[in-house]
């Protein structure tokens, strides 16, 4: 009975995305939006996530020293019950994936989607604060080879049913081994899909890329949210992908993440209280002031 239920909810999600996406074609909107920076401007000392990768379990935090699991048409925990996402791919972690595709879309937001992007390893190290060195260039590499090997069936009402979403529609090195040397990306076209109509957010990548997984990810949530509400410790569990299984220590890890973003100045406080994280995103003078 209850597959039958779940069979039923997903039909009628799948229903009403693709209405959605009917109506989006008949208006054009795939046709206008033509970069990134078109419908989701933000200044090139942030970065940008849109709100439902940010909320589900995408990127992970686990022990750098556990292999990534392979994961085949798996669905992905999401907060929202209207979103569904089935991942194909090597699982993708917060630690470094994360961020090595928020610094390409920076690359590729004044680009027509479609259009090939190009640039540096020395760039993209630099960009990451990463050194540059062997390790690092090894490193940023598995990160662009996994996330072109990715695909995703993403349905929702509000963008309607995506296919076969990549988070980079291709990647690879142009004169490999040469000073000319250049990396060379393409973002799927759809991609700008999920930022269309605010549904994103933005933050200040200085901040933001030196925060640890666990509080990265957590900043994740709070900053898809004007006014977040407040979060299950076992649900944001859910939404790191973590494996942890003593409460005692997670609340710990959190306990941490939450004094991290607090130090780090993108939000004012967040705390736990009865086995919920509570954030407060700005101060009430900033509020007021409007510098939120």
């Amino acid at each position: 009975m209850k597959n039958d239920n779940n069979n039923s909810e997903l039909e009628k999600l799948k229903k009403a995305a693709l209405d959605q996406r009917s109506r989006m074609a008949n208006e054009g909107q795939t046709e206008k939006q033509l970069t990134l920076f078109d419908i989701a401007p933000w200044p090139d000392s942030m970065r940008a996530l849109p709100n439902d990768y940010a909320r589900s379990a995408l990127f992970t935090v686990k022990n750098k020293r556990q292999p990534r699991e392979a994961l085949q048409k798996k669905e992905i925990f999401h907060i929202n019950k209207d979103v569904r996402i089935t991942y194909t791919g090597l699982e993708l972690r917060a630690d470094d994936d994360e961020l090595v595709w928020q610094q390409v879309l920076e690359y590729a937001k004044r680009k027509p989607m479609g259009e090939p992007i190009t640039f540096t390893f020395y760039e993209l190290c630099q960009d990451l604060g990463w050194s540059y060195n062997g390790r690092y260039i090894e490193k940023a590499e598995e990160c662009l080879t996994r996330l072109q090997a990715t695909a995703m069936q993403f349905i929702s009402e509000r963008v309607g049913q995506l296919e076969s979403v990549s988070l980079i529609g291709r990647f690879r090195v142009l004169d490999r081994g040469k000073r000319s040397s250049r990396c060379e990306v393409i973002i799927d076209k759809e991609m700008v899909l999920l930022f269309a109509g605010e549904h994103y957010s933005k933050f200040v990548w200085e901040k933001y890329r030196k925060l640890s997984p666990t509080a990265r990810r957590l900043f994740d949530y709070f900053g898809s949210h004007r006014e977040p509400y407040p979060m299950k410790l076992d649900t944001f569990k859910m939404m790191c992908g973590s494996e942890s299984d003593r409460l005692k220590k997670w609340r710990e890890q959190v306990n941490k993440a939450c004094a991290e973003l607090k130090d780090s100045g993108l939000i004012h406080s967040a705390w736990i209280d009865k086995d919920r994280i509570h954030c407060k995103r700005t101060n009430d003078a900033a509020a007021r002031n409007g510098d939120t």
